[in-house]
């Protein structure tokens, strides 16, 4: 191999460690994202999500939501009727705005 040679491969391989896609996740379309994510797993962080914690809150709420309308029990001045009517109560964001 002469020196023409021997600097040819030198900048191919400078040029592909530039270029090269291995610091992180490429540019894909969020529904893809776990599958890039455990391909690159070792060369990002990875973040936690609180999806579960957030839906077995929901589900312990609407349990007790449900188990207030069925036996008619209150807890403070409040009960199932009153859970929904703040539920459903029209608020006007405008007006909100306006007090803040």
């Amino acid at each position: 191999m002469n020196d023409s040679e021997k600097r040819r491969r030198q900048l191919l391989e400078q040029t592909r460690e530039l270029y090269h896609d291995r610091r992180g996740i490429p540019a894909v379309h969020p529904r893809y994202g776990a599958a890039y994510r455990q391909i690159y797993e070792d060369e990002q962080e990875v973040t936690v999500s609180t999806f579960g914690v957030r839906l077995i809150l929901c589900l312990f709420l609407f349990a007790g939501f449900v188990s207030f309308d069925k036996n008619n029990t209150q807890f403070r001045e409040v009960d199932s009727s009153r859970i929904v009517d703040e539920i459903t109560y029209d608020l006007d964001v405008a007006e909100v705005w306006k007090e803040l």
